[in-house]
């Protein structure tokens, strides 16, 4: 069964009239690829509380509000601040037993957001809805943006002393496949590689290049621009 357009759930939910809906949709026509939903937020038709509502219903899920909301630092943490803007999401609740986080999204029709996220993180991932004026002022007002660069995550790298414990047993003992596999998969390795994809992703990048040299390790990521 197909999708209740969004146009249609605002009428029946009483925030547009059958009126209001022919012109948004004539606006729309004049701006292809524009969202139907944002064109009649900007045209001051619903307001950002409205297009919520009606896109939680579109997509079964619950809305949240951020603007009272109190989410300990350990759930904010799982996500970067990159991951926040890029996908433009708030954790705000883990639940352990189910491995499970939960993120309020701005745009829940964005269906890849979801497997990017279980992949990148390796949770499971439930969504729910709330206005991207909250996402945005949360992201702004809780995450440091000088607290997180690739610079220093690599510096966090060189001073994390498992991590030097484990490249050490590399080094000094026969090459084990399942230490090297362990060291790939720890948490300061998957953060940096994490980062540098959300990075690519961010600029519409063709290809990363990891490149190795005797005092150096140099990442290039090459964009189509």
């Amino acid at each position: 069964m197909a999708a209740r357009r969004i146009g249609q759930i605002l009428v029946d939910l009483g925030f547009l009239t059958d009126e209001q809906l022919e012109i948004v949709l004539e606006e729309q026509e004049q701006q292809p690829g524009a969202l139907f939903g944002k064109i009649a937020e900007d045209m001051q038709l619903i307001t950002d509380e409205q297009l919520i509502q009606a896109l939680a219903e579109q997509m079964s899920m619950q809305t949240v509000s951020l603007e009272d909301a109190e989410i300990p630092v350990e759930v904010r943490d799982k996500i970067t601040e990159t991951m926040a803007q890029l996908y433009r999401i708030v954790p705000i609740r883990f639940d352990e037993d189910m491995n499970r986080l939960t993120v309020a999204t701005c745009d829940p029709q964005n269906l890849t957001i979801q497997d990017e996220l279980r992949t990148f993180l390796g949770y499971d991932i439930a969504m729910v809805v709330t206005t991207e004026r909250e996402v945005l002022q949360y992201i702004t007002k809780h995450f440091d943006s000088e607290s997180e660069s690739v610079e220093k995550l690599v510096a966090e790298l060189a001073d994390d002393e498992e991590l030097k414990k484990m490249v050490s047993a590399l080094e000094t003992e026969k090459f084990n496949i399942t230490d090297a596999e362990a060291l790939a998969d720890s948490a300061p390795v998957r953060k940096l590689l994490n980062m540098v994809l959300l990075l690519a992703i961010k600029d519409h990048a063709s290809d990363i290049h990891f490149e190795p040299f005797e005092d150096e390790f140099r990442i290039r990521i090459k964009s189509e621009a």
